[in-house]
């Protein structure tokens, strides 16, 4: 094959690729939903191999999961998977943390004291959507400018995961936000302060946090369906 026309293969399977995992993290495509290549290649208007180069990406990102003789399925995530997920966060975003504050410029930094303000904003005001939408840039403003592309790759598709696990928003907040206030400041104040370490640890102590309000809130609402 011409290198030309490798890289426009390349080009286009990526894209495939990239705009089904963006269907799947905004939940157009529901967890559990079955992946059928015809559809989703008239869809998106291209023809049947990106569609299946694509989901064995997002397969092996761990998005997708394949069943012998039915086909391709959006993953359904559980608890255990979701204490999975928190664990290989700690473990990656501390590291971006300390890459943040080595090499992160200080408009990116300031961009990043601007998401923690709206963070706070929106859970005072008590506007969930928003705060999840911010809390997602947050965290992922900070792994851009680790620039590892590879680290940010592995971290998205964490995020992405625990986005396929919620059955509704309000899954992540419990349906408050009072007790969101705050949550990022010591993540900002070790960066600003230029501590490698304070803000490696105030991100690992950040998610063991919300795993445990997460898991909290999932507790209780199985409470409730029983």
């Amino acid at each position: 094959m011409p290198a030309a026309t490798q890289i426009r293969v390349e080009s286009l399977n990526t894209g495939v690729y990239e705009r089904l995992k963006g269907m799947i993290a905004r939940r157009e495509i529901q967890p559990g939903s079955r992946l059928v290549q015809q559809t989703l290649a008239k869809q998106l208007g291209t023809s049947p191999m990106p569609i299946i180069e694509a989901l064995r990406r997002l397969e092996r990102d761990g998005l997708v999961t394949h069943v012998p003789h039915l086909g391709s399925f959006v993953r359904e995530s559980t608890v255990e998977d979701l204490r999975e997920l928190y664990c290989i966060r700690r473990g990656l975003e501390t590291e971006a943390c300390r890459l943040f504050v080595e090499r992160a410029t200080a408009e990116e930094k300031r961009m990043l004291v601007d998401l923690n303000d709206r963070l706070n904003t929106s859970a005072n005001s008590g506007d969930i959507a928003d705060y999840i939408e911010a809390d997602l840039e947050f965290h992922m403003h900070i792994v851009s400018c680790a620039r590892v592309n590879r680290l940010k790759e592995i971290i998205e598709n964490r995020h992405i995961e625990e986005k396929i696990f919620q059955s509704a928003p309000e899954l992540q907040t419990g349906g408050r936000t009072e007790h969101l206030i705050g949550m990022h400041d010591e993540i900002v104040k070790a960066i600003l302060a230029g501590d490698e370490e304070a803000a490696a640890t105030a991100m690992r102590e950040h998610l063991k946090e919300a795993e445990r309000q997460y898991l909290a809130t999932v507790h209780e609402m199985k409470k409730h369906m029983k």
